[in-house]
């Protein structure tokens, strides 16, 4: 790891200015994403910004109708915040599923939703892939085990963060800082695809910090869920996931539904194929299935993921089935 510059801003602004004016330096809340790149040689910085003590990017403020988490709220404070766990159960426990312990205290929102890719040849300095500015995405041809399963005709990774699809369901926003001022970004547009934007994974332009995601809460008669499945049940990334939020009719039907995927393309989808199959019917195995069924329209597996198609079905079935329940407890 090559020497580099360390910086503590006292504001979001601050920040945002050390950024924009100092070539080669990137953002570090929890540093649980950067300097194991920095160590593996497949980053390299000219100088740190850390986000840490930065107080206006903490901490969590559920209302009646908003629900606002700075960006360095770490991934631990989600998971445990009662107001939360009963205002947004599936970000909650998309947050206790993230990681381990260890990292969850220390790991953050922002972090979280702006980690780069885990594709092991991204991750190795040996290969110079499509995202590090190369030509080929070696896990076409290559180990390609867990990578998409949707959109993989020029890159092949998978979107990392557990935390996006279940936000996403919510309508959250991305909230930012940058030279030009403050803006905010729905979930569904944050999210770069490998040919818009090949050096990030995200929309935020140079010097921008993200400040804080804000969502709605679940209503009367509304739940939300979110269910992954891992290869092994201690520390592992998902192999496939989907979060729910639904709102129920008077009558027990879905008259609203959110169904957003990861971990099956390099960016979270909503899909929008089984939320049309859900929609004005009584939630029921069968039903839930026949929407699992219909969220695999378009993929297109690699050599060796094709059991992902029978995994994304399940866990579709499962997240509708889920909030279906929290629904009709509310």
């Amino acid at each position: 790891m090559r020497d580099f510059d360390y910086y503590r801003p006292g504001s979001a602004k601050e920040a945002s200015r050390l950024l924009a004016g100092t070539s080669g330096t990137s953002a570090k809340a929890g540093g649980t994403d950067l300097l194991p790149m920095l160590k593996a040689g497949v980053a390299e910085v000219r100088g740190v910004v850390n986000l840490l003590g930065v107080e206006e990017l903490e901490g969590i403020t559920v209302s009646g109708e908003e629900i606002s988490i700075g960006a360095t709220t770490t991934i631990a404070s989600l998971a445990e915040n009662k107001e939360l766990r009963r205002a947004a159960p599936g970000v909650a426990k998309a947050a206790r599923l993230t990681a381990t312990p260890l990292i969850r205290n220390r790991a953050t929102l922002g972090g979280n939703l702006a980690q780069r890719p885990r594709c092991w040849y991204f991750r190795n300095q040996e290969y110079p892939c499509l995202k590090k500015g190369g030509a080929t995405c070696y896990a076409r041809e290559g180990e390609n085990k867990y990578h998409a399963i949707f959109e993989n005709f020029m890159c092949c990774m998978v979107h990392p963060s557990n935390l996006a699809p279940a936000l996403w369901t919510h309508e959250a926003r991305v909230h930012v800082i940058g030279p030009r001022g403050e803006r905010s970004i729905p979930m569904n547009r944050f999210f770069a695809r490998p040919g818009e934007k090949p050096d990030s994974e995200v929309r935020l332009n140079p010097g921008e910090v993200i400040t804080r995601v804000t969502l709605k809460p679940r209503g009367p008669r509304s739940g939300s869920s979110y269910v992954e499945v891992r290869e092994k049940q201690s520390f592992d990334w998902a192999l496939v996931s989907a979060a729910c939020h639904l709102t129920l009719d008077g009558g027990g039907r879905v008259e609203r539904c959110a169904v957003v995927v990861s971990s099956v393309a390099p960016v979270p989808l909503r899909r929008w194929e089984a939320e049309h199959v859900i929609s004005g019917r009584k939630i029921t195995e069968e039903s839930a299935l026949e929407a699992g069924e219909a969220a695999l329209e378009g993929a297109s597996p690699l050599r060796d993921n094709a059991y992902k198609l029978r995994m994304l079905k399940a866990c579709v079935a499962d997240a509708i089935l889920e909030a279906g329940r929290r629904a009709e407890e509310k």
